[in-house]
């Protein structure tokens, strides 16, 4: 990829670099409060390893390194999202003039950008973010050794393979696929006897080593939490339409049924299906789509799930549309349909960054799409109130413990009670044994919880009911005073 840098020298470049420093400046500016799942990301890069409950490490190795130059804020807990989400877009734009031309990459990364989950993705921290960084990235570099059929081309598709499955389990698909692809077109058939494919694979099992040793060590939870994903039964008739309703508007209506047209057409065509580049895009693309559809049958798929899948798509997309031999009328019109889809896609985009600027201005029911984001402040101001120096926190919620470890004055680390099994990062750091005779502050969901948990203390003293209306929904968070911290089924044992 020695012309990557090169190539953003263009109006695409210009195009990225104005849409990185805008989002950059939007993340700053925007003073959302961390969602459960950032906090809970943040509070695992205090504690750095080669694994976690229920994911790989990358989303707590990067908000390590922002933070620890940046500070800790929301901020800094977010410029990797930032950085990924734009880079990914840049990634496509590469790929797309490599194969094609500059016009074909530059809307690709147009209607990429449009997508309203990219533009989540571009300020909210999660661990999607870096899979489709990693992805896109895979994607260009498996172009290039597949076109090179040069060993260090294939060690560099290794490393950021390898990269890719340390950020999220979806990125083993890539792998396969990859080998898929290589099987299925005569052109590339023969790289199957070449050295290169396993030495990347060499190497990425190498990188993802320390984590499956890692998981040897803690009974392979990341795996089993992984396999609850898939253990639900039964047979859903309504699931296929759910999870392309989902799709149509992960990437917007008309762009999603456009690249389904696109790619009926290349099943269709065997002259689209000779041309490499094409068969390359389509076999990352449209067939782990149709992989995962019939699973819509049997569980609930995340409507996030595929959307790695769709950065080889937005290229296949631009490319047949606005290269493609159509008829005169009707590539007129699909390509009329392209630009209105891109367009329709950047104005639910603006969407997307004006909600949490001004949620006033939005219907109740599309306000409360930021109902994780807000209050969180608010309770842990509330919560201090009561915060002695020799207190320490313990809640029922991962999501209590995660977003009052951060808002809390002094970031302390905080606990969980344990509930008979392992049911997040908390569980698998424990501690509370360590903290026998001492008296907390204690946050709970329900009077219940209360009843539940006084065995764990001499005394259990109410302190306040605290209690938010957050765009229609309720939150209400009990607060107590837990007096010597005694035996208990409820502590845990050192892991």
């Amino acid at each position: 990829m020695k012309n990557f840098l090169s190539s953003l020298f263009s109006p695409a470049g210009l195009f990225l670099v104005t849409l990185l420093a805008a989002r950059l400046m939007f993340t700053q500016q925007i003073g959302l409060e961390l969602s459960p799942d950032e906090a809970y990301y943040w509070d695992w890069s205090r504690h750095l390893a080669w694994g976690y409950f229920s994911k790989p490490p990358m989303v707590a190795w990067l908000i390590h390194l922002f933070t620890k130059y940046l500070g800790t804020s929301e901020y800094s807990v977010r410029v990797p999202a930032v950085l990924c989400g734009t880079f990914y877009l840049a990634f496509i734009y590469y790929l797309g003039q490599r194969l094609f031309d500059r016009k074909v990459g530059l809307w690709a990364a147009f209607a990429a950008a449009a997508s309203p989950l990219a533009s989540i993705y571009s300020f909210v921290m999660t661990i999607d973010p870096p899979l489709i960084f990693f992805w896109a990235w895979a994607l260009c570099l498996g172009w290039q050794a597949a076109e090179t059929r040069r060993l260090k081309d294939f060690f560099f598709l290794g490393l950021i393979f390898g990269l890719g499955l340390l950020s999220k389990q979806t990125m083993i698909a890539f792998g396969a696929m990859y080998f898929l692809w290589l099987y299925l077109d005569p052109q590339k058939r023969a790289l199957l006897r070449h050295p290169g494919p396993y030495l990347a694979l060499i190497v990425a099992g190498l990188l993802i080593a320390p984590n499956l040793w890692w998981n040897v060590k803690h009974g392979w939870i990341t795996f089993k939490h992984t396999s609850h994903h898939f253990s639900q039964q039964g047979f859903f008739f309504s699931g296929p339409l759910l999870f392309l309703l989902e799709q149509a508007g992960v990437v917007t209506p008309i762009t999603f049924f456009l690249m389904i047209f696109v790619f009926f057409t290349f099943l269709k065509s065997k002259k689209l299906q000779q041309n490499s580049s094409l068969f390359y895009l389509f076999t990352l693309s449209a067939v782990p789509l149709a992989l995962v559809f019939p699973l819509s049958f049997l569980r609930r798929i995340n409507a996030n799930w595929p959307f790695p899948f769709y950065a080889a798509g937005y290229i296949l997309l631009a490319a047949l549309i606005l290269r493609g031999k159509w008829p005169p009328k009707r590539g007129a019109l699909l390509r009329r349909l392209f630009f209105l889809g891109v367009l329709l896609g950047m104005f639910v985009a603006i969407l997307v960054y004006q909600l949490p600027r001004k949620p006033s201005d939005f219907p109740p029911k599309v306000q409360r799409l930021l109902y994780k984001f807000y209050g969180w402040k608010d309770l842990a101001r509330e919560t201090a109130k009561y915060l002695e120096d020799d207190l320490f926190v313990v809640t029922s919620k991962r999501y209590y413990a995660s977003e009052l470890a951060f808002y809390l004055p002094g970031r302390p680390r905080t606990y969980t009670f344990w509930q008979g099994e392992i049911r997040s990062q908390y569980d698998l750091w424990d501690g509370l044994p360590q903290m026998l005779s001492r008296d907390a502050l204690v946050v709970l969901k329900s009077k219940a919880e209360s009843e539940r948990f006084s065995v764990c203390f001499e005394k259990l003293e109410f302190l306040e009911e605290w209690k938010r209306d957050i765009f229609g929904k309720k939150r209400r968070v009990l607060i107590y005073r837990g007096y010597r911290l005694r035996e208990c089924p409820y502590l845990g044992g050192n892991n």
